[in-house]
């Protein structure tokens, strides 16, 4: 399909910089990218005139906002939020592979396209410690990158203790207690020894228990060196 086409019968809602979507029944979350790519898939508008729109927005290159464009494309169709057939097979790019293009430019990953589906359980309230990667710094000790999601449309505001706490040692690391909707990486670091493991635990009111680990075999962060310079993820 030349032109994307959002599906019909939608309902949209502002979510600060991005979009609630209400579709078949299931809710979505937009990041603010995404959301601005959503709203401009209107049947009309080209991809390359969305990677232009994309380009204004952020002040980005054009081989920047392309990919951009291609990344949001894919996840708005992967959530059934396009009408079929958007993007050619092949224009395919994991998480993974994002992040570690965007690391490799220098970008900030807060404007990498997302599109969050909304959970159905317990409330609908869904509140998700991330590691996003862990830096090796040379000298015995790793540092954690930590972040959140809240896939629900409100701030969610957990002081530090039994629903927001490390396992283990220091119960308080630095970690956020207030979480804004939406997905936020690199909210904070733990710089930890090799041997250790950091475990941070949230749990949101009538929303499960949610744990995530890192350790010095946690996945890395993606470095580059431009000018002297690194640049990690």
């Amino acid at each position: 399909m030349e032109y994307p086409q959002r599906i019909p019968d939608l309902v949209t809602e502002a979510l600060g910089d991005g979009m609630a979507v209400l579709a078949g029944g299931q809710k979505y979350v937009l990041n603010a990218t995404s959301a601005l790519v959503f709203q401009n898939c209107d049947g009309q508008t080209s991809p390359k005139r969305l990677a232009e729109i994309l380009r204004q927005k952020f002040n980005l290159l054009p081989a920047e906002a392309e990919h951009l464009t291609r990344l949001a494309l894919e996840e708005l169709e992967t959530s059934d939020l396009l009408q079929a057939a958007t993007l050619p097979a092949a224009a395919t790019f994991s998480r993974r592979q994002a992040l570690t293009g965007f690391a490799t430019l220098g970008l900030s990953l807060a404007i990498l396209p997302f599109v969050q589906r909304g959970a159905e359980a317990q409330g609908g309230t869904t509140l998700v410690p991330l590691l996003e990667c862990v830096d090796d710094n040379g000298d015995g000790t790793f540092t954690a990158h930590f972040g959140y999601l809240n896939t629900t449309g409100s701030t969610i505001t957990l002081a530090v203790g039994p629903k927001n706490m490390f396992v283990g040692g220091d119960k308080d690391r630095g970690q956020p207690t207030v979480f804004l909707p939406g997905e936020h990486l690199s909210e904070f670091t733990v710089t930890f020894d090799a041997l250790d493991t950091l475990k941070w635990m949230l749990k949101a009111d009538g929303d499960r228990r949610h744990q995530v680990e890192a350790s010095a075999t946690s996945e890395a962060c993606a470095t580059t060196t431009l000018s002297g310079t690194t640049i990690g993820g």
